[in-house]
C-alpha cells in the first residue's frame, strides 16, 4: 500500500487560521533525490517501503527504488535538518542530534506531515546510532525507532529502520529479537538482503564467532543482486569477510581480499576506505612480520579518512599498541590521548582503558 504524502500536519489547521499574519515555515518547493547515478528534481508525491514517487515539472511521475536512494531533501526543510542528515550520512551521528536541537518548536508550524515525518526519522536514527557508535545503553533510542515503525509503516525509511532496530537489540543481548528485525530487513530488494545477511554475520562476528560469520558474509556475497546498490553492499560484506579471515589466521588471504575492495571503490568513498584501510590493518596485524604495514595502514585512517568517528577510533585505538611496538612510545602517545580526548565514550576508548588480562 503507498502512502500520499502531501497531507498537512495536524497542526497545520491552527496554523491556517494565522496565515495572513503567519507564513508557513516549511512550504514546500523542489524536492530533490539524490540517487547513486545523480539527483533527481521534482515534488515527491508518495512513497513505500520499495519506493518514493516524484512528479517533475511536466507533470510525469518518476519511481525511484529506495535502494537507489541516497538522500531526500524536501523543499523548504529547515537547515537544521539538511544539516543533521548530512552529519548522519557521514557517520557524525552525535552532530547530527546536537543540530536536530537546534530546532526551535514555531520553526516547523505549518509544515506538511512529510516533512515532519522525516525529522522524526533523523532524530531517531541518529540517537540510535549515536547509541551505537558510543555504546551507551540502547533501550531509548531502540523505544524511538520502535515508535517510528510503528507510526510510518510505509516510510521509504523502513527497512534502514530495521536494520538499526536489529542493532540495538544486538547490542542489548537480545540476539533472537535482532535476527527478527534482519529478517524483516531481507524482505527487501536485493542491496537490502545482502545487508540482512551482513548484519547477522557482524553480530557473529562481535562474538567472536569468526568461522560462523565468515559463513554468513559468504551467504550475504552470494545474493543475486549486480546492480550498483548490490554491488556496493558485497563490497561491504567483503570487508567483513577479510576481518573473519584475519581472525582465523588466514591474514595473507584477507589482504588478498581488502585490497580488491580498495581497487573498486570511489576514492571519494571515505566512509568505505575507512572501513577498508582498518580492515587491511587488521589483516596485516594477523601475518607475521607486516605489523609496519598495519600501521601504516591505520594511519591512512589517522590521517586520511578521519571523518568517520567510529573507524577513526578503531583505528587509534590500534595505532596505541603499534607505535609502541614499533619504538614509538611518543606517538603511541599521541594517539592514545586523541583516542581518549576526541572519543572518550566510545567502545576503543573503554577497550584501552580496560585491565589488561
Amino acid at each position: 500500500m503507498r502512502c500520499p504524502l502531501r497531507v498537512a500536519a495536524p497542526s497545520a489547521c491552527i496554523v491556517a487560521l494565522l496565515a495572513l499574519a503567519v507564513p508557513r515555515a516549511s512550504a514546500q518547493t523542489t524536492d530533490r533525490i539524490v540517487t547513486r547515478s545523480g539527483t533527481i528534481t521534482g515534488r515527491v508525491v508518495a512513497t513505500d517501503t520499495g519506493e518514493v514517487q516524484v512528479e517533475d515539472r511536466n507533470g510525469e511521475t518518476k519511481q525511484i527504488p529506495v535502494d537507489q536512494i541516497r538522500e531526500v531533501q524536501f523543499g523548504g526543510e529547515p537547515q537544521e535538518l539538511k544539516s543533521a542528515r548530512s552529519m548522519l550520512l557521514r557517520g557524525r551521528p552525535a552532530d547530527a542530534v546536537e543540530e536536530l536541537a537546534k530546532i526551535q518548536p514555531g520553526d516547523l508550524d505549518g509544515a506538511e506531515q512529510i516533512l515532519l515525518d522525516e525529522v522524526e526519522f533523523v532524530r531517531a536514527a541518529a540517537a540510535a546510532r549515536a547509541a551505537l557508535a558510543t555504546g551507551s545503553d540502547p533501550r531509548e533510542p531502540g523505544k524511538q525507532v520502535q515508535e517510528f515503525l510503528a507510526r510510518h509503516p510505509q516510510s521509504h525509511h523502513t527497512f534502514e529502520m530495521q536494520e538499526i532496530l536489529g542493532d540495538l537489540l544486538s547490542r542489548a543481548g537480545l540476539p533472537d529479537k535482532a535476527l527478527a528485525e534482519y529478517a524483516k530487513l531481507a524482505k527487501g530488494p536485493p542491496a537490502f538482503k545482502v545487508r540482512a545477511a551482513s548484519a547477522r554475520a557482524t553480530m557473529l562476528l562481535d562474538q567472536g564467532k569468526h568461522a560462523e560469520a565468515l559463513g554468513e558474509f559468504e551467504a550475504a556475497l552470494g545474493v543475486d543482486a549486480a546492480d550498483d546498490a548490490g554491488l556496493a553492499q558485497k563490497r561491504g560484506a567483503e570487508l567483513g569477510r577479510a576481518r573473519c579471515l584475519a581472525g582465523l589466521g588466514r591474514g595473507e588471504e584477507a589482504v588478498g581480499v581488502v585490497r580488491a575492495v580498495i581497487g573498486q571503490s570511489d576514492p571519494e568513498d571515505g566512509s568505505v576506505l575507512a572501513d577498508a584501510y582498518n580492515a587491511l590493518g587488521h589483516a596485516y596485524r594477523g601475518v607475521a612480520g607486516r605489523e609496519q604495514d598495519a600501521l601504516v595502514a591505520f594511519l591512512t585512517v589517522d590521517l586520511v579518512y578521519n571523518a568517520a568517528p567510529e573507524s577513526h577510533a578503531e583505528a587509534l585505538y590500534n595505532l596505541v599498541d603499534l607505535w609502541e611496538k614499533a619504538a614509538n612510545p611518543e606517538r603511541s602517545r599521541e594517539a592514545r590521548s586523541m583516542l581518549e580526548t576526541a572519543y572518550p565514550k566510545s567502545p576503543w576508548a573503554r577497550k584501552l582503558a580496560a585491565p589488561k588480562s
